[in-house]
């Protein structure tokens, strides 16, 4: 035989050795807690870890392993009919630690605050399986809606819910659950955005064994997952938290999708508010998803969607109603600045406190010029605390912070911090004085609004913002120093606002109350009017020059400046505003 017959032979000999899916992998469960996607920044790239109780590791080194359980082998309630049938098997590792399986979760903690512009995001990209189940699939959800009692999707595939994101230095968990036993490479993206703005990403595939671990398996395949609208001839919509449940702080985002639709698709979008007779287009809604921030006045509205081709609607949708509530608030929330007078060109200093102290520590921060009728976002406030650069065009500016849950619902909103300009003796000011200090869901309040320095022909206008939204609402027909009106739930928490105009339309001086308070039941028998009386001989006044103003000698434009209190816990998160 010759030298190359021999070296052929050597090369071909091997047999191919078996391999399991636990081979080189070091393999977590029983109770183990594991950040299974856990990206850092290094080297101006976004790179995918997994955080274990030694460390960083690599997710291709590691399995996370459900093994069969009388905890972890259920039936697959009837909320899950989406993933397969009601009353089949099913396992699962639960979004409250099973110490008899691996708790996987996902962490956005390993990014240094600053280092990001805006959130990061986890993408499904799709998964391979290798087993003997017939219809594998997974499904990963929290509980959602009103009451916490729904199921709500996070990723599933072939859905229309195939993304997730989160602030920085949030730390999630969430239900996984499997409809067959054997392995899961779950394919995942993660994407964010430098505080430089450049876009960075990265990819990686976590190992799921669920059930026993087989000393021998083939490699998982790639499975084909057929989109949901793939087999509807009509156009669905699926909106973006569990029958169209929306708590204030919340997006709302309703998906379009048939078989028709494609990434070139131009959509009309039909809404009706409670109340209205008709539907009416929403010119500004032109994609296959209609998004809107869940303020009250959206309870009860319906909307559809027609799909257009060639400006001609080729398919129309069913309605959906959008249900919106705001949650009870879970602490109080005050904003205290670091001093009470300031120059042009200082920063101001603002902080906020809960009382009680709760968990809770993801916060926005809200900023409103005078004469403005929205707050806006403070972009990248995030923490606890949030600077302000001053300059005189914020004089008369009002600032909020908002506290959020995990699923970014508002908890609290503090009462706004007034930001004035020096003295101004001879400026137009406005108070309100109210006839009561606290009210019941019924009640007709009496507010009165004083004003000072005024040209004959200004005018005074009334509106509301409730609280944990954005804009004013004028008082329908509210004009004039007096505002007599019956107070309705929903106002506790909300700020009133008289405005003085002068010109037609120039806004000279702005006042109000910070925070109403309504209750929704009476506490006790109604006031008479000898009793409204002596509240408003005590006189509540609300006004610039009050104790809750910051008085400043030049303020302006936003430069942000994030810093966070030693004892700041990293918060749950999701997108901002």
């Amino acid at each position: 035989m010759s030298l190359g017959g021999v070296l052929a032979l050597t090369v071909a000999a091997p047999a191919q050795a078996a391999t399991g899916p636990a081979d080189g992998r070091r393999v977590l469960g029983a109770g183990q807690h594991v950040d299974a996607v856990y990206p850092v920044v290094e080297d101006g790239g976004l790179h995918i870890r997994t955080l274990t109780d030694k460390g960083e590791a690599e997710p291709k080194e590691l399995a996370l392993h459900i093994p069969d359980t009388k905890t972890s082998h259920i039936t697959l309630p009837e909320e899950y009919g989406f993933l397969g049938k009601p009353g089949s098997d099913a396992w699962l590792t639960s979004q409250t630690q099973d110490m008899s399986v691996v708790w996987p979760g996902w962490s956005f903690e390993g990014i240094a605050g600053g280092v990001l512009k805006g959130t990061v995001s986890i993408e499904l990209d799709g998964f391979s399986y290798a087993g003997e189940g017939d219809a594998p699939t997974f499904a990963v959800t929290q509980p959602g809606g009103f009451g916490n009692k729904k199921v709500s999707q996070l990723l599933v595939p072939g859905s229309a819910f195939t993304t997730v994101s989160g602030e920085v230095g949030s730390h999630t968990h969430a239900n996984w659950l499997f409809t067959e036993q054997g392995t899961y490479d779950i394919d995942l993206s993660v994407h964010a955005t430098l505080s430089s703005g450049k876009a960075v990403e990265d990819s990686t595939t976590v190992r799921f064994i669920v059930g026993p671990v087989p000393d021998t398996q083939k490699p998982p395949v790639e499975q084909k997952v057929t989109h949901y609208a793939d087999s509807a001839d009509a156009l669905l919509l699926t909106p973006s938290k569990v029958d169209a449940e929306y708590f204030v702080g919340q997006t709302i985002n309703l998906t379009a999708a048939s078989t028709r639709t494609d990434e070139e698709s131009r959509f009309r979008w039909h809404v009706k508010k409670k109340g209205e007779s008709s539907f009416t287009p929403d010119p500004e809604q032109k994609t296959a998803v209609f998004s809107a921030k869940p303020d009250r006045v959206l309870d009860g509205t319906r909307v559809y969607a027609e799909l257009l081709d060639a400006g001609k609607v080729v398919q129309t949708s069913e309605p959906i109603t959008l249900h919106v509530r705001a949650h009870t608030p879970t602490t109080r929330l005050t904003v205290t600045a670091d001093r009470s007078a300031y120059e042009d060109g200082d920063t101001a200093h603002l902080t906020s406190a809960q009382d009680p102290k709760t968990a809770d520590e993801h916060y926005h921060w809200y900023l409103k010029r005078q004469g403005q009728d929205a707050y806006e976002w403070i972009e990248e406030s995030r923490l606890a605390d949030q600077d302000v650069a001053l300059t005189p065009e914020l004089d008369g500016a009002q600032v909020v912070a908002r506290l959020f849950d995990a699923d970014h619902a508002v908890l609290a909103e503090s009462s706004p911090v007034t930001l004035a300009v020096g003295a101004r003796p001879s400026e137009t000011t406005v108070s309100v004085e109210q006839d009561a200090t606290t009210y019941t869901a019924g009640d007709k309040a009496v507010f009165t609004a004083r004003v000072a320095n005024a040209d004959p022909d200004a005018t005074v206008v009334w509106s509301v913002r409730k609280s944990g939204e954005n804009p004013f609402t004028e008082v329908a027909g509210a004009k004039g120093l007096t505002l007599e009106h019956t107070l309705p739930a929903d106002w506790d928490g909300a700020q009133l606002r008289a405005t003085v105009t002068q010109g037609g339309s120039e806004v000279v001086a702005e006042g109000g109350v910070p925070a109403l308070k309504v209750s929704a039941q009476a506490a006790g028998p109604a006031k008479s009017p000898e009793e409204k009386g002596s509240s408003s001989a005590a006189a509540l006044w609300w006004s610039l020059s009050g104790a809750a103003v910051v008085a400043v000698l030049a303020v302006g434009t936003l430069l942000i400046r994030r810093r966070t209190r030693p004892e700041d816990v990293a918060s749950e998160g999701d997108e901002r505003v």
